[in-house]
């Protein structure tokens, strides 16, 4: 920090823990489909202000708030919701839950909160409390110019966001996982798919659009969605980096893989076998753990991505052959994409920014997938609504 208080940027492998009541979690009912302040955050420290630095790349962000939860609530679930994940920062968001403790009541649990805070070795940043309205763009600029990082990139007022409308497609199931009565934790690994960053132009990711969904439409209050995807992660990479990546999270109940889209970018260095062998041990290692493991498939590439676009191909095979091999889910964004491509190119190129990576209309459509490849999909949910694509988009 410097000696105003502020952080000093770029940071390497640091986490940040949000937490607080509903205006905190940021649902869906709250800001659809558009980013919370967690999530807009998280572009810019993980993605806007590391450049290429791989530990920059690694400031994960995790978001623990729970509607109906006040300050006095996470002081009593301390452990679970903070300092289990051994953060660098906390950001408290206050909301409509405080406003119902009386003001000695507020102000001793934010001490307490701090002392319990500073106990771990973290610093506590506490959003000032608006009247719950507040634009989660305006929020997130106000905390990162707080703590000495760069206002978002993002420019969407709120006036100009995107309506979701009701969705016609539906996906195949390909399995099952077993939802347990207490909190679940679910880890999403990955490459920049997974990360989410900057593409999606202030939008929610995949992980994101989980994390709503669940919370929310499944009335899972409790439950923890954790993103430690990297942009330009490899299988082999992801091995190496388990220290970071996947070793704090191990607890998780359901890990989400998403790995071949770069893995396929190193003919001579990394092949088709490997690549299997890999995500076979990575199964293998989760499963060892006590962990449910999900696949996804990546979604194929724009011919403008060249060779990427053929050499993915048997990468997604093996991806393929691993779940069936090991009774694994398969979220098969490639076939569902591919099914698209081939019957209306426009509206496969509309759901991507550039050659290999979704744009908006992507993520939705990857998010809605998972939910039908895990047989849950609720009637009048998120799933039932997406973005309206068209050849013009």
């Amino acid at each position: 920090m410097d000696r105003d208080g502020k952080m000093t940027f770029p940071m390497s492998n640091r986490i940040w823990v949000f937490t607080g009541g509903a205006h905190g979690a940021g649902g869906f009912s709250e800001n659809r489909g558009f980013r919370n302040m967690a999530g807009l955050f998280e572009e810019v420290v993980r993605w806007d202000m590391c450049g290429q630095e791989l530990s920059g790349r690694e400031n994960f962000v995790f978001n623990t708030a729970r509607a109906g939860y006040c300050v006095e609530d996470i002081l009593r679930e301390f452990q679970e919701r903070v300092a289990c994940y051994r953060p660098f920062a906390v950001v408290y968001v206050p909301g409509e839950e405080d406003r119902g403790l009386s003001r000695e009541a507020l102000c001793g649990g934010l001490d307490l909160l701090r002392q319990r805070t500073e106990a771990i070795g973290a610093r506590l940043i506490v959003v000032p409390d608006g009247d719950g309205t507040r634009d989660s763009l305006e929020e997130a600029n106000r905390l990162l110019e707080t703590v000495g990082a760069y206002r978002s990139k993002v420019e969407a007022g709120a006036a100009n966001r995107l309506a979701l409308e009701p969705a016609g497609e539906t996906f195949p199931c390909s399995g099952r996982i077993t939802l347990k009565a207490e909190p679940m934790k679910w880890l999403f690994v990955g490459d920049s798919i997974t990360h989410g960053a900057w593409h999606t132009f202030g939008y929610d990711s995949v992980t994101q659009l989980w994390e709503k969904y669940i919370r929310e439409d499944w009335g899972r209050r409790d439950d923890t969605v954790l993103n430690t995807g990297v942009s330009g992660a490899t299988a082999s990479e992801f091995l190496a980096r388990l220290d970071t990546r996947y070793e704090p999270y191990a607890a998780a109940d359901v890990v989400v893989i998403m790995f071949g889209t770069n893995d396929c970018c190193f003919p001579g260095v990394i092949d088709r076998a490997l690549f299997k062998a890999q995500l076979g041990e990575i199964v293998d290692m989760v499963r060892a753990r006590g962990s449910q493991a999900v696949l996804r498939a990546p979604q194929p590439q724009r011919e403008d991505a060249g060779e990427r676009a053929t050499a993915i191909v048997p990468f997604v095979q093996a991806v393929r052959e691993v779940a069936r091999e090991k009774n694994v889910p398969l979220v098969d964004h490639f076939q569902n994409f591919s099914a698209l491509q081939q019957e209306c190119p426009e509206a496969f190129l509309a759901l991507m920014s550039d050659a290999v990576h979704p744009n908006i209309h992507g993520h939705y459509r990857m998010f809605r997938e998972m939910a039908y490849a895990l047989d849950m999909v609720l009637e009048d949910s998120m799933v039932s609504l997406d973005y309206p694509v068209s050849a013009e988009s």
